[in-house]
């Protein structure tokens, strides 16, 4: 079963199942990546990625950075966390 199978899967069968996109998520490791390699269109740069750690981490610092500039609403500032993933609360 691919990632993306088990997520909806996951989703599907209890909409308060939380569903961790890494199904080890205290570490660092390669096991979430097998998934991306395992598709042709993510696979030359998961082989970038293998071979060139520097790069890899200093775009997840950039990519981190940009993504905490955005504002995501938290239920603090009027955002909510979904009860159902599909619908709003």
């Amino acid at each position: 079963m691919n990632g993306a199978s088990q997520l909806n899967g996951t989703c599907s069968s209890d909409p308060n199942a939380f569903a961790f996109l890494d199904p080890s998520p205290v570490g660092f490791h390669n096991a979430f990546y097998h998934v991306l390699y395992s598709d042709m269109r993510s696979c030359s740069t998961v082989d970038y990625y293998a071979s060139n750690q520097g790069a890899f981490f200093g775009d997840f610092v950039g990519a981190m950075t940009k993504l905490g500039r955005i504002g995501v609403n938290m239920p603090a500032t009027g955002g909510e966390i979904r009860r159902d993933c599909r619908v709003p609360n």
